[in-house]
């Protein structure tokens, strides 16, 4: 009877399944190296330069710098306006309330579209002891805002959000408006 030497415990098995792993981490690392060999042997790509060089009328004309066309930023610190309004006649649309919210921002509101600003977003706080409430103060704001000053507003984004009355010297219908406008 012939005994069967066992395996040490922790001892890998040789076998070739074993191996796959380190064969294919191998190759890949060849691969790698032989594409950064071929790409560093061939060189840059001027024959744009050469066609150029070629033809007088090409060398003659100086070649026109672009000019860049990005939009202007949003300023990073917003300009926050207060104001008391008839919360519950803002929301029920009433014209005199809502006369008296752009007229209390006319002035403001006037010299930023003299100095050419226009606003990138804004974010209106309704003050109110309720979520629900405060939150209609503020939409309800944004369109009288947006209707009253559309050269400041344009499409920009609005925004409306209810901020806790009794906080800060925020009352009831005391709105606070946020915006953030495009760099000039």
């Amino acid at each position: 009877m012939m005994l069967k030497r066992r395996p040490r415990p922790g001892a890998a098995s040789p076998s070739p399944v074993s191996l796959a792993g380190w064969l294919f981490a191998d190759l890949a690392l060849l691969l790698f190296i032989v594409t950064v060999a071929v790409a560093a042997d061939f060189p840059p790509d001027d024959s744009a330069g050469s066609e150029a060089a070629a033809t007088p009328d090409a060398a003659a004309s100086p070649t026109p710098e672009p000019t860049p066309t990005a939009e202007p930023g949003v300023e990073s610190e917003p300009h926050v306006f207060y104001v008391d309004t008839d919360a519950a006649g803002i929301v029920a649309g009433d014209a005199d309330a809502e006369a008296a919210l752009t007229a209390a921002l006319r002035d403001d509101f006037e010299a930023l579209v003299a100095q050419g600003y226009k606003v990138g977003f804004a974010l209106t706080f309704g003050g109110a002891e309720e979520p629900a409430f405060g939150g209609d103060i503020a939409e309800a704001s944004n369109r009288v805002l947006a209707e009253g000053f559309p050269e400041l507003f344009g499409t920009a984004p609005m925004r409306h959000f209810w901020t806790s009355s009794n906080k800060d010297g925020i009352d009831v219908g005391t709105l606070q408006v946020e915006l953030y406008l495009l760099a000039v």
